[in-house]
């Protein structure tokens, strides 16, 4: 306690800038005394423990996840990795062991696809070309002559996603031909999908394919505006969604295997994100690795099963072409 005791008030005591502990009496300015501040400092103490106090006892209040429970509960079980974002539109259903997702304009044309044009002697490259815009690539179609770009690899069980645009025609025309048989001429015995500025989204069967068709207005966006467009194969059952939108949905198509082809319909025409997700891969997979006979087979049975694996190859081998 200073000499001052509590007989100076308290507007006469200031603290000075320079030595905190000292006290300056302004009535009297020779004299000061040493005032200790633990009374100051012992009520910031308990102010701050006070604090603290309040928000560890809001915290243990608080519902917080993870907090609080038991350290004998189970773990959940690990998110499935395969599942991507087209899951939350999709009828197929994410499963494990289900392959990514193949990027159709990653490599060059020639690796991926082949032409057939309606012209002879046009060199694919004065057709469809691979340009490269802000890091992506987009494939470019000029339009003329018609013909189509087919995959070498044929398709059953699909998943096929894409983003097409019209770079000016109002009358824009082009279409997805899936279950594309051999006989190359316009147009192939396959379904098809338009891309047709007016009906994009109808499906019908195309030169002798079967299956039910599915005429709708036109769900595209105007001309120079990219569109997306998702196909899904199921047995022969076509599920086509444009924009986002449920455009489609046809049964019993006949055949139900093939190419899958772009149309090249007389519009300069951009797409980009072509991916095809092969959802019969599994199945296939499934097949080949299916156990050894059980013990008590005879050894004919077992010659039986050998033969059969060995004809596997060629039962999935029509899936490229050449």
């Amino acid at each position: 306690m200073s000499s001052f005791g509590p007989f100076v008030p308290r507007r006469f005591l200031i603290f000075s800038e320079h030595r905190p502990h000292i006290v300056v009496d302004k009535a009297e300015p020779d004299r000061m005394s040493t005032l200790p501040l633990y009374k100051t400092s012992g009520i910031l103490r308990v102010q701050t423990i006070a604090v603290i106090w309040l928000a560890g006892a809001i915290l243990l209040v608080t519902p917080t996840p993870g907090w609080g429970q038991e350290s004998r509960q189970t773990p959940s079980a690990p998110l499935d990795s395969t599942a991507d974002d087209a899951a939350s539109t999709s009828d197929v259903q994410q499963d494990k062991g289900k392959p990514a997702a193949e990027d159709l304009l990653a490599k060059s044309i020639e690796h991926t696809w082949r032409q057939f044009s309606s012209k002879e002697n046009v060199a694919l490259g004065d057709v469809w070309k691979i340009v490269e815009v802000e890091n992506e690539k987009y494939l470019k179609c000029v339009g003329e002559p018609k013909g189509f770009l087919y995959t070498k690899k044929k398709f059953s069980d699909f998943e096929l996603t894409l983003e097409w645009k019209y770079t000016s025609d109002p009358n824009g025309n082009s279409g997805v031909l899936v279950y594309t048989q051999d006989e190359m001429r316009l147009w192939p015995v396959s379904m098809q999908v338009q891309l047709h500025q007016p009906k994009a989204g109808s499906v019908f069967p195309s030169d002798g394919a079967k299956g039910t068709s599915s005429d709708v207005a036109s769900l595209a966006h105007e001309v120079g505006k990219w569109n997306t467009c998702r196909i899904v194969s199921q047995s022969g059952r076509l599920s086509v969604q444009i924009n986002g939108k449920n455009a489609a949905e046809v049964a019993g198509c006949d055949p139900a295997k093939g190419y899958i082809a772009i149309q090249c319909e007389g519009s300069e025409t951009l797409f980009r994100r072509l991916r095809v997700r092969d959802l019969s891969a599994r199945t296939e997979t499934i097949i080949k690795d299916s156990p050894a006979p059980k013990p008590g087979k005879t050894e004919e049975s077992a010659t039986e099963n050998s033969s059969a694996d060995s004809v596997k190859p060629a039962q999935t081998g029509d899936q490229t072409s050449g």
